[in-house]
């Protein structure tokens, strides 16, 4: 991700969507929805201010694209986690929320757009395509763990609470009065409290 420090890059007609959905994610780090707009992310790709445009047709558009990419970039890094975790299915469940954690250290971006800011229409079918895309990994990677005979309800609520435990974990150290100093401890406590919480979910039911 590039910073007001990096070198402008100009756009190819072909790549200036991508480049613009970059950009935006980069801006969403600094300033948040609040300082987002078209025309600051046009001057941080090195275009025009009317260049965005050919892509995006107003400011949610590209808001709405730039948080489904953070979203896909986010359920590829679990799968990826997931993978590395090894065979055990409780292992690679965990795994997922210290990369959810990791995520949010390293990039500070859009990781709670989807679920905090109101999309509409169009956009928010863009964003819902993606989060149905991270749902269903991690129902996938729950389903493996939990009892087979879970009905779906259950498992969903399940992985409301994985998913909810990490972003709340996430956004805390990022927006509370903790600083991280240490991404590699704070991924691990989080993979630490996913494993508690299915270890407590499985109790809970064995009763």
């Amino acid at each position: 991700m590039s910073s007001p420090t990096t070198p402008r890059r100009r756009y190819h007609h072909g790549d200036l969507r991508a480049g613009l959905i970059r950009e935006g994610i980069a801006l969403l780090a600094e300033t948040g929805v609040a300082g987002f707009s078209v025309a600051k992310v046009a001057a941080r790709a090195g275009v025009s201010s009317a260049a965005p445009y050919r892509h995006f047709p107003d400011r949610e558009s590209l808001l709405a694209a730039c948080a489904a990419a953070v979203i896909g970039e986010i359920t590829d890094l679990l799968t990826e986690a997931a993978e590395k975790a090894g065979p055990d299915p409780a292992d690679r469940l965990a795994a997922t929320a210290g990369a959810y954690t990791r995520y949010a250290l390293d990039h500070h971006a859009g990781v709670g757009l989807a679920y905090t800011y109101g999309f509409t229409g169009e956009h928010r079918q863009t964003v819902q395509e993606q989060s149905r895309r991270l749902t269903d990994t991690l129902a996938r990677l729950s389903a493996d763990v939990l009892p087979a005979d879970t009905p779906w309800a259950e498992l969903m609520e399940f992985v409301y609470v994985h998913l909810a435990m990490a972003h709340g974990y996430a956004t805390l150290l990022t927006k509370g009065g903790r600083p991280p100093r240490d991404a590699d401890s704070h991924a691990a406590r989080a993979t630490a409290a996913a494993q508690d919480h299915l270890a407590g979910h499985l109790a809970r039911r064995a009763r």
